[in-house]
C-alpha cells in the first residue's frame, strides 16, 4: 500500500506539472482583439507643388476603432519569464478627415475633406514581440503578467476615398497617377494581462496593450513624365490601445 501511496503522489506530481507554464513551455493562443484609437490625430495637410508650400489650416483626421484577430506563440524561458510574439490577421484601419483642404493657397481651388468618408483605408501589419514577466508559481491557476516589446509596423493595400482620388488625377493630367503611402516605423509597446489555467494544458488569456505610434502620410500626383507635380503629406498619430481576449494550449 505504501509503494502505491508514493506512485499516486509521483503521478499527481507529473500530471500536475504538465499543466504548468513551466521552462520549456510553448503556448499558442489565438483570439479577438479590439484597437481603440480614441487618442488618433493628424497635423493639417501640408502641400507641396510648383506654386508653393501650403499649409491647410482646420485640416486633421482620426482612425477609428477597429476589431481583427490575432495569434500569439509564448515560450517559457524561466518559470517567470517568457517571450511572446503576437500576429494576427492585419486589420484596416480607416482615416476619416475634417476641414477643406487649398493645396495651391487659400486664393486656389479648394476641397471639404469632411464630405469624403472615410478619406483613406490601410492594411496595417503590427507584430509585436514582447519580454514578459509572469508573476507567482508555474503551478498557480491565475497568473498576472507584465511586458515591455518592440514593434515594427508597416502597410499596404492603401485606398483613397475616390473623389479625393479624382482630384488629384485631375491635377497629375493625362496619363498620370495618384500615389498614396505610409512611412513604417519602429515602435515601443507595453503589455498587462493575466493567464487562466482552465485544464489540462489550456489557457485563457486577457491583456491590454499601449502602442505609441505614428507615421507619415504621403499623396502626390505624378504626371506622365514622372515629375510630381503635388504632394500632400501629414503625420497621423495612432496610439493605440489594444484589448486582447483568447484562448491558449500548451504543446
Amino acid at each position: 500500500m505504501k509503494r502505491l501511496a508514493i506512485l499516486a503522489l509521483l503521478l499527481g506530481a507529473t500530471c500536475s506539472s504538465a499543466m504548468a507554464q513551466s521552462a520549456g513551455s510553448l503556448i499558442t493562443s489565438a483570439g479577438g482583439t479590439w484597437l481603440n484609437f480614441g487618442g488618433s490625430s493628424a497635423t493639417p495637410l501640408q502641400s507641396s507643388s510648383a506654386a508653393g508650400t501650403f499649409t491647410s489650416p482646420g485640416t486633421g483626421g482620426q482612425i477609428h476603432n477597429t476589431f481583427t484577430a490575432e495569434l500569439s506563440l509564448t515560450y517559457f524561458v524561466t518559470d517567470n519569464i517568457a517571450l511572446d510574439l503576437a500576429t494576427g490577421i492585419p486589420p484596416q484601419l480607416r482615416l476619416y478627415a475634417q476641414g477643406s483642404v487649398a493645396p495651391f493657397g487659400p486664393h486656389g481651388p479648394s476641397l471639404a475633406l469632411g464630405n469624403l468618408q472615410p478619406l483613406a483605408t490601410t492594411r496595417s501589419w503590427p507584430p509585436i514581440l514582447f519580454f514578459k514577466y509572469f508573476f507567482g508559481d508555474a503551478q498557480q491557476k491565475v497568473r498576472p503578467f507584465v511586458g515591455v516589446g518592440v514593434n515594427y509596423t508597416w502597410y499596404s493595400h492603401t485606398e483613397l476615398n475616390p473623389t479625393f482620388s479624382d482630384a488629384l488625377q485631375q491635377v497629375a493630367g493625362p496619363g498620370g497617377q495618384v500615389k498614396a503611402s505610409l512611412s513604417s516605423s519602429w515602435n515601443p509597446a507595453f503589455d498587462v494581462g493575466a493567464s487562466y489555467n482552465i485544464g489540462k494544458n489550456w489557457y485563457a488569456t486577457a491583456s491590454v496593450t499601449y502602442l505609441p505610434m505614428k507615421t507619415n502620410a504621403t499623396v502626390s500626383s505624378v504626371a506622365a513624365n514622372g515629375r510630381t507635380v503635388l504632394s500632400n503629406t501629414t503625420r497621423i498619430t495612432a496610439n493605440p490601445w489594444i484589448g486582447f481576449l483568447g484562448i491558449g494550449y500548451r504543446f
